[in-house]
C-alpha cells in the first residue's frame, strides 16, 4: 500500500472517530455533560456539530488531488494538535470531573495519534 493511500486511510479514520463522537455528542448531551463534569448542553451540542462539520472537511480532503491532500492534510493535523493542546489546557484547569479528565485525555490521546499518523505518511507522499 502507497503512502498516499495510508494517508487517505488515517484522514479517513479520523473523519469516522470525529463523525461518530459528534453525533454522539449531539444524542447524548446531557450524558456527555455528566460525565464530564462540567458545561452545558448546549456548548457540548456546539462542539459536536463542529465536530460532523470538520468529519465533512476531512472526508472531502481524503478525496482531493495528492498535490492539495498533502497541504489540506497538514492543516487537519494542526487542528488535531489544537484539540490536544485545548484538552490539556482544560483539563490542567480543573475543567473537567476526574472521570471527566479521564475521558477527555482519552480522546486526545486518540487525536493526538490522528495527527502523528497524518504527518507521518503526509511525510512519506510524493509531491506531483
Amino acid at each position: 500500500m502507497s503512502a498516499e493511500q495510508k494517508l487517505r486511510i488515517a484522514l479517513r479514520a479520523n473523519a469516522i472517530s470525529s463523525g461518530s463522537f459528534g453525533i454522539a455528542g449531539l444524542a447524548f448531551a446531557a450524558q456527555v455533560v455528566d460525565l464530564l463534569g462540567t458545561g452545558n448542553e448546549l456548548i457540548v451540542r456546539l462542539v459536536a456539530a463542529g465536530l460532523l462539520g470538520f468529519a465533512a472537511i476531512v472526508v472531502h480532503t481524503s478525496r482531493s488531488p495528492l498535490h492539495r491532500l498533502r497541504s489540506e492534510a497538514l492543516l487537519i493535523s494542526l487542528g488535531d494538535f489544537g484539540w490536544v493542546t485545548a484538552s490539556a489546557v482544560l483539563i490542567a484547569a480543573g475543567l473537567f470531573s476526574p472521570a471527566g479528565a479521564v475521558v477527555s485525555a482519552l480522546i486526545a490521546m486518540l487525536v493526538f495519534d490522528f495527527g502523528i499518523a497524518q504527518i507521518y505518511t503526509r511525510a512519506k507522499t510524493a509531491v506531483l
